[in-house]
């Protein structure tokens, strides 16, 4: 028989147990959520590595899209497990690529000391103009050619950016011959000089095959025209004639012409051969072949070799093409050329006084620049002379 003090122990005993089982439980579920509440913000931060094949989709919906634009120039051809570098490191990389070589602090004053003293001893109107250097061309002191001379003061028009060297030749030229030239047969002296091109980058004729151009060197200028005091103009695409290459080139071509045509005939007892009459005699004359006496060496095309005398003439042509600068100052593209040629070919015959300073004053700068060429150079210079300043070893070139 069970005493009241053993039952009321029994009791106390069997609550405790229960007591102790209901912690233990407890315990195990808060185990469980912690050790899911970790996998849940693991999940969180790396949603794509734990993904199954069922939320493998949502997983990758929650990764943020890639920057295609920014970095798909830096990850193209970028090994798996690579990754791009930053933008910092490519524009760095870009600054220290090589750059082009400028003109040094000594190459600058000497050039500019060299110019001072060139400027003191000529009647000159220059601006100083900024270092210029671009790949191999480029001047180390060049100046902006307002005007020349004085009494009269002859513009440049537009003024030219040329080197102190040219300026210095070009005074020289117009005070000693230009000048002289025009008082006699234009009966007033130059006051504007219509200029074309000076400075520029590029090779000779501005094609892709030659060595670098004088212009490139601040070295050159072309020179369409000039203007006299009296408004009077001297043209070199409208006044000096046709070129000597075009005369004969022209009279090679009567000739083939003739002998097709004469052997059309031959065996048919004709006693007189009417094209006879068609076969060029002589080259005609003109007014101002005193100033084709030079002989003349050329560089291109169609032009006598050195101790050939030219013969200028008078008649008006169109030339067959138009190179390097413009026909006029101020129109551009080909329309601009073809306008030209029809109103030279539709024009009188070029007065033979203008024509005459033309050529001699083209004459007179053979004498003082390292290349004159002109219309008689080639079909690129039949609208303007270019001189420059290049160094020759033998002799000059004048065409």
């Amino acid at each position: 028989m069970t005493t009241p003090a053993r039952a009321h122990g029994s009791t106390h005993g069997a609550s405790f147990r229960l007591i102790i089982a209901a912690v233990l439980v407890i315990l195990s579920f808060c185990a469980v959520c912690g050790a899911r509440d970790a996998q849940a913000k693991q999940k969180a931060v790396h949603p794509a590595a734990d993904a199954t094949p069922d939320n493998k989709d949502a997983a990758q919906a929650a990764q943020p899209a890639p920057n295609t634009d920014a970095n798909s120039s830096q990850n193209a051809g970028a090994k798996p497990g690579e990754q791009a570098k930053p933008e910092a490191d490519s524009k760095a990389s870009a600054d220290a690529s090589p750059k082009p070589p400028a003109w040094s602090a000594a190459e600058i004053a000497d050039a500019k000391a060299h110019c001072a003293v060139v400027l003191k001893r000529i009647h000159a109107v220059a601006l100083p103009h900024e270092p210029i250097k671009e790949g191999a061309c480029g001047a180390p002191a060049p100046i902006e050619l307002v005007s020349i001379g004085d009494k009269p003061q002859v513009a440049l028009s537009p003024p030219a950016i040329v080197t102190c060297d040219l300026a210095e030749a070009l005074t020289q030229w117009f005070e000693n011959d230009v000048q002289p030239l025009a008082r006699k047969h234009l009966k007033s002296e130059i006051v504007t000089i219509e200029t074309m091109s000076s400075y520029s980058c590029r090779n000779a004729y501005g094609r892709k095959k030659t060595k670098l151009s004088e212009h490139g060197l601040a070295n050159a200028l072309d020179i369409g025209g000039f203007v006299t005091a009296t408004t009077k103009t001297a043209e070199v695409l409208d006044d000096w004639g046709k070129p000597q290459r075009e005369i004969l080139a022209e009279a090679e071509a009567a000739k083939r012409a003739a002998d097709e045509a004469a052997a059309k005939t031959a065996g048919t007892g004709t006693a007189a051969n009417p094209v006879q009459a068609a076969l060029p005699l002589a080259v005609p004359l003109t007014a101002g072949a005193a100033a084709a006496e030079l002989a003349r060496s050329t560089i291109i095309e169609g032009v006598p070799a050195a101790g050939a005398k030219l013969v200028a003439t008078s008649e008006a042509a169109a030339p067959n093409r138009l190179g390097g600068p413009l026909a006029k100052p101020g129109k551009k593209g080909p329309l601009a050329q073809k306008a030209a040629q029809v109103a030279l070919a539709a024009s009188p015959a070029p007065d033979a006084e203008v024509q005459a300073f033309l050529h001699e004053a083209h004459k007179a700068a053979c004498r003082i620049f390292g290349t004159t060429l002109g219309p008689e150079a080639n079909a690129d210079h039949r609208n303007h002379f270019h001189v420059d300043m290049a160094e020759r070893k033998f002799t000059k070139i004048c065409d």
